[in-house]
């Protein structure tokens, strides 16, 4: 793949190859049993780059997966824009997919079947009654039909047909013909091959981002069926989409409708992100992102003089409101493929919706419905919709397709860069609860949180000694559920540090170092004669002979004739397949290593030595082991110099170690730029925007002082009150009271400014995280320093294996601050553990081992607090 997948994306895609190829050989020997695999992620989560990186498995193969002979992908969508889209993020995405084809509409396509290894693109209306390629004659010797039917006869499960945006015509309407993706998946015995195929599609993959409606289609097929679904946190985890989404509908019911007046609220929002993004751009050297706003009109014919109206004055709205701007960067995506005229020599132009996102010189979108579904767009950041408060659905979806990070990551040094603002003149704050609706009922397939408004704090001049001290408490990273070979790993830190400037020649050192241990690895076989068998074992073939008489009867036993020599190819594929174990090139470059420091070395003979090692689960297992070490040191000897690269390299590096089977250092904790804490859109909808802030402002008792990020009105940071705050608010109070107290930090539940510490899950070898809610800063004799205060209430099951993960974090880093104290309250009184005394942590960890439970642990080691 050209671009790298994230843990969630390459664990969907290690399923989804798992599940079509058990469908594929329960179809080779179970004729008749046919299959559907459904692919479930929200919108943002990279459905079309997971698919990619499926086909191009099951076509090429790759270090996990051998190839599929034959296989051949049948794409289909009831949109040719979509299709044209999806076909350019493939081929960006892989490097060696590069026979893609659109059937179009008026397009001729006339082949007995589809060849084998390409991908072929079909939109719904090419495939209707009335279009070409259904129909013979006039130079048509194939329908699709039959091409279909063809394909299915001669490559079997290798034929694929995926489905994109698969909720849309795979149900039925009651006594009417099959829709035209029912005729394509399902076929139909009892028709002509010439209006639809007689034989249904053996294996089909429907992608969707909401996958009831086509869950419930499958039930009533006789179709096995496997479901991939990506869980939303991951998602939204990953930073591929934005965090919130803020709506701002008019604040009284039954105003009049300000319209124009949002349009340049509108514009003035785009034209913020705009500055945040330049601003964002020149403090980490990369380029701009360019903002662009969607103005969302109601579903009537372009051609009314009342539609007209409302167009000239949205259009004349923007250019007053945007200096500078021109009728050009203004365009359309209205089923009207052409211009229209506003009169006074003015015209807006179309756009197809899926060249927007590449065509940076426009900046503001006009649409009806044409963007709601498939479109991508991600500099695509305000939305102003003009529809009525009842047409919420359109309103969700659209703006569920505008929720993608421009960046692919998310933005640590301004947080208002991971938003999206919706402007909703036409609703009310009650009102609009029903696009909240949409999200939370998952019919958007969004997976941001949906903001009613924000409030933001940035650390004052005095904060500046405890911002940096937090930047430099240890932090790991947990590994991901599918995690990288050391060696790639090796091979992609080596590619980061010499691209960087932090390690000249780092490539040419990696690879020379696994040529050393190779080296190793080879003498210590080679001394004790190993080498040898192992060269034997896999060069050779044993036959097996059986000599029979021409009535069957047996005339000499069965024996075995070993030491067949192999041929060329067949020590090619011994040698790919110690490739798959030696990853990443590795295997590769040990054989022009041999070849290259030995004139008499045979290429064959070279091949055949590194297949005896990389055939070697212990020689595998001992070459991880020395890669890993040297990530380890690589990363922590050059851990200052990463912690001082821009936000987007940085990002990089922790994403390696991310890929890593054990927890990894972080080079640092972010602490630029402001924090923006959101209140969700439930909050209080009898209130006012100003009456909520007001209400926030006044609200003493949660507002506390000496947080590190500040109100810059008050110097107060407001802590939301929860049902779970007594143990919280206790803890705030007595620390507070501490004259000795400069600073506390509320640490956040994940992201780039959280403290993480890792722990394992008992019984098993799955990491999980942890993030203690309290850092502390105190004025010491030995300057400032921070302790970790973590309440929580006894009844919390996790308890013990995350005090696993405390005791070894302290027996790290306990040095470094001031306390470490996981906190709960036990018989009524708050208790602490003080796990940065090594002395307790052998207490604590021999009561561990005796299968004490946690309150046990606190009431025998525990100190009042």
């Amino acid at each position: 793949m050209a671009i790298t997948l994230t843990d969630f994306q390459q664990g969907a895609a290690t399923q989804l190859i798992a599940h079509i190829k058990d469908a594929q050989e329960n179809y080779a020997f179970k004729g008749d049993l046919i299959s559907a695999i459904v692919l479930e992620a929200a919108t943002g989560a990279g459905k079309t780059v997971i698919a990619t990186s499926v086909i191009e498995q099951l076509m090429f193969g790759s270090d996990t997966t051998d190839p599929v002979p034959g296989t051949t992908v049948l794409w289909v969508t009831n949109d040719p824009s979509l299709n044209a889209q999806t076909a350019r993020k493939m081929q960006d995405a892989s490097k060696r997919i590069n026979d893609i084809r659109l059937l179009g509409q008026g397009a001729a396509f006339n082949q007995e079947i589809f060849e084998p290894g390409v991908i072929y693109f079909l939109n719904t209306q090419a495939a209707s009654a009335s279009a070409r390629i259904t129909r013979k004659g006039d130079g048509q010797d194939w329908t699709i039909w039959q091409t279909i039917e063809n394909t299915i006869d001669q490559l079997g499960a290798s034929f694929l047909v995926i489905v994109d945006e698969a909720h849309y015509g795979v149900t039925d309407k009651a006594g009417s013909t099959p829709t035209i993706i029912n005729k394509i998946l399902n076929g139909d015995p009892g028709m002509d091959s010439t209006t639809a195929p007689r034989k249904p599609v053996p294996v089909f993959i429907g992608i969707s981002a909401t996958a009831e409606r086509l869950n419930k289609a499958l039930e009533q097929q006789n179709r096995r069926r496997y479901n991939v679904s990506v869980p939303i946190e991951d998602v939204r985890r990953s930073g591929l989409v934005k965090d919130r989404i803020t709506l701002a509908p008019a604040a009284v019911a039954g105003e009049v409708v300000a319209d124009t007046t949002f349009i340049r609220l509108g514009v003035d929002k785009t034209l913020e992100y705009e500055r945040r993004w330049t601003e964002y751009a020149a403090s980490q050297g990369e380029p701009a992102v360019t903002p662009a706003m969607v103005i969302q009109l109601p579903d009537e014919r372009s051609e009314d003089d009342s539609f007209k109206t409302l167009l000239r004055s949205v259009v004349d709205s923007v250019l007053q409101q945007w200096p500078g701007l021109i009728a050009l960067q203004i365009v359309h995506t209205f089923g009207e493929h052409a211009p229209i005229d506003l009169g006074g020599g003015r015209a807006i132009r179309y756009m197809a919706p899926q060249d927007i996102q590449d065509a940076t010189e426009v900046r503001v979108v006009l649409a009806k419905n044409a963007i709601t579904t498939g479109w991508d767009c991600p500099r695509a950041e305000v939305l102003v919709s003009l529809r009525a408060s009842v047409d919420y659905t359109p309103i969700a979806q659209l703006i569920g397709r505008i929720v993608r990070q421009p960046m692919a990551r998310r933005i640590a040094l301004d947080e208002t860069l991971n938003n999206v603002h919706a402007y909703l003149p036409r609703f009310d704050r009650k009102s609009v609860m029903s696009v909240v609706d949409q999200f939370s009922g998952g019919d958007a397939a969004a997976s941001a949180a949906v903001v009613r408004l924000e409030l933001v704090y940035q650390a004052p001049n005095a904060m500046q000694p405890a911002l940096q001290a937090l930047s430099a408490l240890p932090s790991y990273s947990v590994p991901s559920q599918i995690s990288s070979s050391e060696t790639k790993r090796l091979h992609t830190l080596a590619t980061y540090l010499e691209n960087d400037g932090l390690l000249p020649g780092a490539v040419a050192n990696a690879t020379g170092f696994l040529n050393g241990v190779l080296d190793l690895e080879a003498a210590k076989l080679s001394a004790t004669g190993e080498l040898d068998e192992r060269r034997d074992a896999v060069s050779n073939a044993s036959v097996f002979e059986l000599q029979v008489s021409l009535d069957g009867s047996v005339i000499d036993g069965e024996r075995i004739l070993a030491g067949t020599r192999m041929d060329a190819k067949n020590i090619d594929d011994v040698f790919r397949r110690a490739s798959r174990a030696l990853k990443d090139g590795t295997a590769e470059s040990y054989w022009a290593y041999l070849v290259g420091k030995d004139p008499d070395e045979d290429p064959i003979e070279a091949k055949i030595t590194v297949a005896a090692l990389g055939l070697s689960s212990q020689v595998v297992g001992n070459v991880e082991a020395a890669a890993a070490s040297m990530n380890s040191d690589w990363l922590r000897s050059h851990a200052k110099e990463i912690s001082f690269e821009p936000e987007s390299a940085r990002a990089r590096y922790v994403r390696l170690q991310s890929e890593a089977r054990d927890p990894q250092p972080v080079p640092r904790i972010e602490v630029g730029g402001t924090v923006v804490d959101a209140i969700l859109q439930t909050a209080s909808s009898d209130l006012s925007d100003e009456q909520l802030r007001a209400t926030i402002a006044a609200d003493t008792e949660n507002r506390w002082p000496r947080h590190i990020y500040q109100a810059a009105a008050d110097g107060m940071y407001w802590k939301k009150p929860q049902d779970s705050d007594g143990l919280e608010r206790m803890v705030l109070e007595s620390e507070l009271a501490n004259r000795l107290m400069v600073a506390w930090y509320r640490n956040p539940v994940g992201g780039d400014r959280a403290l993480c510490i890792p722990y394992q899950v008992k019984g098993s070898r799955k990491w999980s995280r942890l993030f203690p809610d309290f850092i502390f800063f105190h004025d010491t004799p030995d300057g400032l320093k921070p302790s970790i205060v973590d309440p929580h209430g006894i009844h919390l099951t996790d308890w013990i294996d995350k005090l696993g993960g405390y005791l070894a974090y302290a027996e790290e880093h306990a040095v470094e601050f001031r306390g470490i104290a996981p906190l709960t309250k036990v018989q009524g009184k708050a208790m602490f553990l003080p796990v940065y005394d090594d002395h307790v942590r052998a207490k604590i960890r021999t009561a561990i081992q005796a299968g004490k439970s946690i309150e046990e642990i606190f009431i025998a080691h525990g100190i009042a607090y």
